[in-house]
């Protein structure tokens, strides 16, 4: 296992405490610019008439405040196995109409074990490589997709952050992936856990699967060098209305 013990610069310890005091204020903070892209992109959807009935909204942590922001009327299943999380969906649950599930996903049923991490949104159910601010394991339940959720409105929105598990919850998703109209997908250029999935791994995926990678609508540098590690990819079926317009621009 990694060293979990290494050294944690000042610096860095005193901005996640900010963090985490922050978070519960987040719904009413102005927008970081790093989520610019997600406010474009997801207005460029509504512009082509997508309004998801029914948002996933698979990695909770915190919150999804971009999702919730630009799809209030929509139904969400709020997906996250943290129990430091519940709280926050169950305030979720008062301004948004939603049903919890406090369990992860992944491509079997059963039990997995769950790294939990001091900042929480980076709990995974891999080794990280390097060091980390690890709290404890816990054993939490795991489900496939496609078992546990039942019939549900579309259109239908998915976004997965799993911190590098997002094929093992793809391949959850196999017996009903065609029933969703748009998938939001966090995934690594850098894996920065053991057997994470990369972008060449998810676009592969979603390509046989039937989607095509539509836009790139956030990104994330690793704090050790400023590298490029992880990209949020929006996938829309290959024939979706979305991609039927392939003209460059509008004629004079």
């Amino acid at each position: 296992m990694a060293n979990t013990d290494a050294p944690i610069s000042p610096r860095r310890m005193f901005l996640a405490r900010v963090k985490d005091v922050l978070r519960p204020f987040q719904p009413w903070l102005p927008s970081a610019s790093g989520r610019l892209s997600w406010r474009r992109s997801l207005r460029i959807l509504q512009n082509q008439g997508f309004e998801p009935a029914t948002v996933f909204d698979i990695g909770v942590g915190f919150g999804t405040w971009e999702l919730y922001r630009a799809f209030p009327d929509a139904f969400y299943h709020l997906v996250e196995p943290t129990r430091e999380s519940l709280p926050y969906m169950e305030k979720l649950a008062r301004r948004l109409r939603c049903e919890i599930h406090p369990l992860a996903l992944g491509e079997r049923e059963g039990e997995v074990r769950l790294e939990i991490r001091a900042d929480i949104q980076g709990s995974t159910l891999l080794e990280e490589v390097g060091p980390r601010r690890m709290l404890r394991f816990d054993h939490v339940p795991i489900r496939r997709f496609d078992s546990l959720i039942g019939a549900f409105a579309r259109p239908a929105l998915c976004k997965i952050d799993v911190q590098g598990a997002e094929l093992m919850v793809l391949r959850g998703m196999t017996g009903r992936i065609a029933e969703i109209d748009a998938l939001i997908v966090e995934t690594s250029t850098l894996a920065t856990v053991k057997d994470g999935a990369e972008v060449h791994d998810v676009v592969a995926f979603m390509r046989d699967h039937g989607f095509a990678l539509a836009d790139v609508i956030g990104l994330k540098h690793r704090p050790l060098d400023g590298a490029t590690a992880q990209l949020d990819l929006l996938f829309v079926p290959d024939r979706s209305p979305l991609r039927a317009d392939r003209r460059w621009a509008k004629a004079a």
